[in-house]
């Protein structure tokens, strides 16, 4: 697999499991096992008044009922009252059922209520195989998707093969992509301040958007040439500035890091359909990143690394 899309696909497998919550998670989780089953997987939603028959997903191999579970915020009551509501559900509507698979958002574990809840459901249902998924099992079964199945989940990723091939025509689609025309902002006469190379480090960064980062900027001098030879003076300051704005607005909203990343990429690549278009739009990204004011700069004298 192309290492600049390999490289994408590990990111968008590990944001998905810290990002989604609640529908969310569920519909990940759909898409992921409709990838991984072919055909075999079944999604099942709410209809009526039966609802979804206490099940969100059914694996026809193995006839594995699955319940999935990601809160925002976890009560330890009500988790538990789920848990039991839905398995005796299950284990009551569908005849068929040979195992029960529960599905959390709990990385660093279950609280111990709910382990032995978990357990006590094995003890007391021997015919029956009861197991629990941590979100690390989703991203164990990503990890061996081939390319066109991550696709399916995750859509076309950027490519170390069109990074490498760019032109300025790539560049000028993913600008336009911004919608710039309507900005409203007038620039400064200053040059926007070049960016500390720590910056990756002080906004705390994970592995696979440093790296996106760092092979984008291998073509900064081509989106720099871009702008310099574009009749219109002030693109190259309103593109800095419109994702200034995207920035301030994540800020507020209390989105950072590669949360914050994610959505400044979907943002610059919103109208992008393929992959040349999305790396295209990552070079640009990375070359706003560097040179503009996009994430925080670190302050005189910061000499930390991110965690």
């Amino acid at each position: 697999m192309d290492r600049l899309a390999y490289w994408w696909f590990q990111w968008q497998a590990e944001l998905a499991l810290h990002t989604k919550k609640a529908t969310a998670f569920q519909d990940h989780f759909n898409d992921v096992m409709e990838a991984v089953h072919d055909g075999q997987f079944i999604r099942v939603r709410p209809a009526g008044n039966v609802g979804d028959r206490k099940c969100d997903g059914y694996l026809q191999t193995t006839d594995t009922v699955f319940q999935v579970y990601a809160p925002a915020r976890v009560d330890i009551a009500k988790w538990l009252k789920k848990i039991g509501e839905d398995f005796l559900g299950a284990k009551d509507q569908w005849d068929s059922m040979r195992s029960w698979t529960f599905v959390h958002n709990q990385h660093d574990g279950l609280p111990p209520d709910v382990a032995q809840v978990i357990l006590k459901l094995k003890s007391d249902n021997v015919t029956l195989i009861i197991d629990q998924w941590p979100p690390s099992h989703l991203l164990d079964l990503t990890r061996e998707l081939p390319e066109e199945r991550l696709i399916l989940v995750f859509g076309h990723p950027p490519r170390e093969r069109d990074m490498r091939t760019l032109d300025r025509g790539d560049i000028a689609e993913a600008v336009t992509g911004l919608a710039l025309r309507s900005a409203s902002w007038a620039p400064n006469a200053a040059d926007l301040p070049t960016v500390d190379p720590r910056k990756l480090d002080y906004n705390k960064l994970s592995e696979y958007p440093r790296r996106l980062v760092t092979a984008g900027i291998a073509q900064a001098s081509m989106v720099e040439g871009y702008f310099d030879n574009n009749p219109d003076p002030t693109l190259r300051d309103r593109a800095g500035m419109l994702m200034k704005v995207e920035w301030l607005r994540l800020q507020q909203l209390g989105v950072t890091g590669d949360e914050a990343f994610h959505q400044l990429y979907e943002r610059v690549g919103s109208h992008a359909r393929g992959s040349r278009e999305l790396t295209a739009s990552l070079a640009l990204l990375a070359f706003l990143f560097e040179s503009c004011d996009i994430f925080d700069n670190p302050p005189a004298g910061w000499s930390g690394t991110a965690a």
